[in-house]
């Protein structure tokens, strides 16, 4: 967005409901363009920068570090920049505060921080998932997305993101991040595979969290994922992949490329020589 463009959005959409609100938002962008001038590894996997989603990140650490009786709006300019610097740099200090892992996917689910080459990734699931992939009611299409967009497009990973960002929870949302990287390294390590259906992540997540529920005796869940959000790395990506592997191997998910290859289909690159 242009500076004009930012101005309106605030001035026009903001404050005519909320004044102290489009005050602080104009805080909070001014100070980001500080420190993207200055820092900017602390934005790192960040795509986009969405003003809402960060102040909820610094109203979660407040109550967090057990400041929840403290208004965000009543914090002076320089407490807020303090509190956006904190949100922005959770990998460095973490494991030092004894953030649970809940807390850290919190955090990094407001910010839609992604790892190292994730859109690559995603790029990769999609040319072998013909039927895209689904999330929360959401579908990111394979087709037309990989005819018309390139893999180190800016419009490809500003399309995954606003896919990942209509995931409501943010703890939600950074798992689902997790688990499309282990998807990505299955998928590569099998070069083979293909899948038939759409990658439902929701499905994938599901499955996970009851085969969880089942190790542990947990019955009265309700649904409640809380306590598989709270797991600690290692625990959930060994679930994710055991459920990401049988997602794979249920019968009709999956094709190698002999089974799929047609005269018609676009996501094969592969090179039939007869």
């Amino acid at each position: 967005m242009t500076p004009a463009e930012i101005q309106e959005v605030m001035y026009k959409t903001v404050q005519p409901y909320n004044v102290v609100q489009a005050v602080l938002q104009q805080e909070v962008v001014l100070y980001c363009g500080r420190l993207i001038a200055t820092n900017p590894t602390m934005f790192r996997g960040i795509l986009k920068i969405r003003i809402g989603w960060v102040l909820e990140a610094m109203r979660l650490y407040l109550q967090m570090s057990g400041q929840e009786s403290i208004d965000l709006e009543n914090l002076s300019p320089f407490q807020v920049r303090i509190l956006l610097q904190k949100v922005l740099t959770v990998s460095e200090w973490a494991a030092e505060e004894r953030l649970t892992t809940l807390q850290r996917r919190q955090l990094e689910g407001c910010l839609c921080r992604v790892p190292k080459h994730f859109y690559n990734k995603i790029w990769e699931i999609l040319m072998r998932t013909p039927l895209g992939i689904t999330t929360q009611g959401h579908l990111l299409p394979a087709t037309p997305t990989l005819i018309n967009m390139s893999r180190g497009e800016l419009n490809f990973s500003l399309l995954v993101e606003e896919t990942l960002i209509c995931i409501e929870k943010p703890e939600r949302r950074q798992i689902t991040v997790e688990l499309l990287c282990i998807i990505a390294t299955i998928l590569n390590r099998n070069p083979e595979l293909h899948f038939k259906q759409a990658l439902d992540l929701d499905e994938i997540l599901m499955e996970a969290f009851l085969m969880y529920c089942k190790d542990n005796n947990i019955h009265d869940h309700h649904n409640d994922m809380t306590p598989f959000y709270s797991l600690i790395y290692n625990v959930t990506t060994g679930y994710l992949a055991r459920a990401a592997v049988n997602k794979v191997l249920q019968g009709g998910a999956f094709s190698t490329q002999d089974e799929d290859f047609n005269g018609d289909n676009l996501h094969d690159e592969t090179c039939k020589v007869s």
